[in-house]
């Protein structure tokens, strides 16, 4: 029995990336009185293959987790999405085992060796960092043997610690890294190794992140890093140019980038000319982008398969928004990304042409629409495949809630966020008799200090919002609290 175990698990760390060899070594455990283990192997490996296919079902759960995750909890996706709702159901019963047995599903090592593990992904543990990678090496052997290839967080990562960790062949074990700072010299070191082949993720937090993006761009061996996060750092235009150019990069299914300020269309186009035609996943923030360079973007046919779209806090007005938008090359995003971007005035007639593709999430936090553009963007076809709308922080009134109820008509989206807008009495009042509301699930207008308690029961009391999973609001009196507290799970909605 034990001499099965010891070939599946040897078949595992052979073939890292396959699921397959997972699934059998669940069958093997289901037959030898561990179905809790194989049960969780399962349900992680399909986790991981909604990420790899990045749907939009997938983009949708990924935002909610990080910005929403007890949203996720409240709402009854089994009327909006099956895909969420099997993405929710996965998670909760993996928590659920972890808390169960997670502690003895880890490498058993004693504490002298100051080894600590993180998460699991695909049903083993995936994330470890050494407190002192000299008290690794009598047991790198067992780690090997222990679980597949991890993710290492090192935030002092040098050309040491590479020397280390090839010493103790440990270096082909590495197929995540997450460090911070000063990591250049350990970039450099590391990219110079053939082991660095087997790298698939990199994350990079903090600090000037130039010198360690010129690094990447001359890394011969970084041949199969699937996603690079630089989201947590700053990158000049001209060293995001030497990242974009850098031809190895081109099987990047994910790029996160934080930009300096300093960025034009120019980088841009560098980027959309740079053959990134598995990109499903695309963040470029505090870039100072502009229309220009939406445009850019917009009318790059190698963005087909994008299926996130994150342009937040750049300086994309109504042009390049109704650009993105419009797009047939962006037909696929499920997830776009405008907040804190100026996007007023768009174009109305485009819109109002532009045919349905597979939007879902609009997040449109504090892009100073007006009521005109409201309408437009909500008669417009494209918007009416959504789950999600985000039109929080927008300094809409009474015009601007009129405008989203006569625009809409007949449908809604079933998340709605109207958060630090100019919502008062009225505007509940519109939203409690608007009929079309019967189709949501969330409805947000918390800090909206005009809306009354008087609004709040006007929400409540409403026929048209019995289906709702949760109403966030202002802070109530304490007798509206209690019927929020009865009617709801999460009577905030957070």
């Amino acid at each position: 029995m034990f001499s099965d175990r010891d070939a599946l698990l040897a078949a595992i760390r052979t073939n890292p990336d396959e699921d397959t060899p997972r699934l059998v070594f669940a069958d093997w455990l289901d037959e030898n009185g561990d179905p809790d283990r194989a049960e969780f192997i399962r349900g992680q490996c399909e986790l991981a293959g909604f990420a790899d296919e990045n749907s939009g079902s997938y983009a949708m759960y990924e935002f909610l987790h990080e910005r929403y995750a007890l949203g996720l909890a409240a709402t009854d996706w089994t009327r909006i999405d099956a895909g969420v709702h099997r993405l929710v159901t996965l998670a909760a019963r993996a928590d659920d085992l972890l808390k169960q047995h997670g502690a003895k599903w880890l490498p058993k090592l004693a504490k002298k060796y100051k080894v600590q593990w993180g998460g699991f992904c695909r049903g083993f543990p995936h994330r470890v960092a050494f407190q002192n990678i000299q008290k690794v090496v009598p047991v790198a052997e067992r780690l090997r043997e222990a679980v597949p290839p991890v993710t290492l967080i090192d935030n002092n990562f040098t050309a040491d610690t590479v020397a280390r960790l090839a010493e103790a062949g440990l270096l082909g074990w590495i197929a995540g890294l997450e460090v911070d700072r000063d990591c250049a010299a350990g970039l450099h070191a590391l990219g110079q190794q053939p082991e660095a082949r087997n790298l698939r993720s990199l994350t990079v937090r903090y600090g000037d992140a130039n010198d360690f993006a010129l690094v990447l761009a001359d890394a011969p061996h970084l041949t199969g890093l699937r996603e690079l996060d630089l989201s947590e750092t700053y990158i000049s235009a001209g060293a995001a140019e030497s990242l974009f150019q850098a031809k190895h990069l081109h099987t990047l299914r994910r790029l996160h980038v934080r930009g300096s300020g300093d960025w034009t269309a120019d980088t841009v186009r560098v980027l959309t000319a740079g053959g990134f035609t598995n990109l499903t996943s695309l963040l470029l923030a505090h870039c100072q982008l502009d229309d220009d360079a939406a445009e850019t973007l917009a009318n790059c046919p190698d963005l087909a398969n994008v299926r996130s779209l994150d342009l937040a806090h750049n300086r994309i007005g109504g042009r390049g928004a109704t650009a993105l938008l419009c797009s047939p090359h962006l037909a696929n995003v499920a997830y776009l990304g405008l907040d804190g971007n100026p996007c007023t005035v768009v174009d109305a007639d485009r819109l109002a042409a532009t045919p349905p593709a597979a939007l879902r999430l609009l997040n449109c936090h504090g892009c100073r629409f007006r009521a005109a553009d409201v309408r437009a963007l909500v008669q417009s076809p494209r918007l009416r495949t959504l789950w999600y709308l985000d039109f929080d922080d927008n300094n809409l009134g009474v015009s601007g809630v009129r405008a989203l109820i006569r625009g809409f008509g007949n449908w809604c989206p079933p998340i709605l966020w109207l958060i630090r807008n100019r919502i008062d009495d009225r505007c509940v009042q519109l939203l409690a008799n608007w009929k079309t509301a019967s189709g949501l699930s969330a409805l947000h207008v918390k800090y909206n200090p005009l809306v009354t308690d008087a609004g709040i029961r006007a929400l409540l009391d409403s026929p048209n919002l019995t289906n709702l999973d949760a109403l966030g609001v202002p802070e109530p009196s304490a007798e509206t609290e209690t019927r929020l507290r009865a009617r709801f799970k999460y009577p905030d909605g957070y």
